[in-house]
């Protein structure tokens, strides 16, 4: 073999180990920038956010939930519980837990409020894609095993058009208010080996004076919450009541849950870095019988690159 045929070979074969190499350095890269399963028998991974009917870009005004699961895409462990509001059926859950099983790590599953809303009376073609209105519970099926759930309505005053007379369920009113109707489960975590309730909530909003009964609402869920049972319990969703409102959170405190985004900002009432509608904070992830959190935060669109729901996930690492 001629000395130049020689280095020639010599050459190609140090190009192609460069290109083999850059090549590897760069699938382990973004192999390691992906999420993983949580392992830990110690604390759990929690999101929740109302997902305004997951709606299309062509509808949300710039939303687009894509957004937020790219954002859980890149984050060092997928959700083990995931909480969502004003999801639309049955079938829209399927959708949202087969695309979560196929894009991050873990099999997801869910359990629905009710599988097939009354309408809510929209009748523009975006609105129509918002008239079933209910909540669900997500969860990762290779960790926990389903186990019993609950449902109950949330309560307004009883003429909730003038916002007087006692609290009670908010039935259907001029649109079905199926929203309202919240789910809470028990889970066994087969790593753990222990049982831990999780609820997903919808409160009635100002339209039908719904603050004024959320110290009553926070009552029942901590009511379903008794009657699961479970080593932890979780209450998260979309409230539509600010911490002051009725009383609700500090009773919910005097009751023995916690608030890691309170906990982190350093008071009930936070600033407005951690609002999540508009210039409220009405959106909560609710803790009884943990052990503290980690990794608490409020998902702004600065963290996911663009605005995906009108409501902003809140999240926490929950410690058993």
């Amino acid at each position: 073999m001629s000395i130049r045929r020689s280095r020639f070979l010599r050459g190609t074969a140090a190009a192609l180990t460069t290109i083999l190499t850059t090549a590897a350095i760069s699938v382990a890269s973004s192999t390691g920038a992906q999420a993983a399963v949580n392992t830990s028998t110690s604390y759990l991974v929690v999101y929740n956010n109302n997902i305004e009917n997951w709606l299309p870009s062509s509808c949300a005004d710039g939303y687009s939930w894509d957004r937020l699961i790219t954002y859980l895409k890149g984050r060092p462990l997928s959700p083990d519980i995931f909480t969502v509001q004003q999801v639309s059926n049955q079938t829209q859950l399927d959708t949202l837990t087969r695309r979560l099983s196929d894009e991050l790590p873990g099999t997801y599953a869910g359990q629905i409020a009710i599988a097939s809303p009354g309408s809510m009376g929209y009748t523009s073609t975006c609105g129509k894609l918002k008239n079933q209105q209910t909540n669900a519970v997500i969860y990762r099926s290779d960790r926990f095993t389903f186990e019993d759930a609950t449902r109950w309505r949330s309560d307004a005053p009883e003429d909730y058009d003038a916002g007087t007379g006692g609290c009670q369920n908010l039935e259907p009113t001029r649109s079905s208010q199926d929203r309202v109707h919240n789910i809470a489960v028990r889970l066994h975590d087969n790593l753990r080996n222990e049982d831990v309730s999780v609820a997903s909530i919808h409160w009635p909003t100002n339209t039908w004076h719904g603050p004024l009964c959320a110290d009553e609402n926070i009552k029942e869920a901590d009511e379903a919450m008794d009657r699961l049972g479970g080593a932890l319990k979780i209450v998260a969703g979309d409230a539509n009541a600010e911490p002051e409102d009725a009383g609700w959170w500090n009773d919910g405190k005097a009751d023995g849950y916690r608030d890691p985004i309170a906990e982190k900002c350093g008071s009930r009432d936070c600033s407005s870095a951690y609002d999540t509608n508009g210039s409220r904070r009405i959106d909560f992830l609710l803790v009884k019988s943990g052990n503290g959190f980690s990794n608490a935060a409020t998902i702004t669109p600065s963290m996911t690159g663009g605005e995906y729901s009108e409501h902003r996930a809140v999240t926490a690492y929950v410690n058993y």
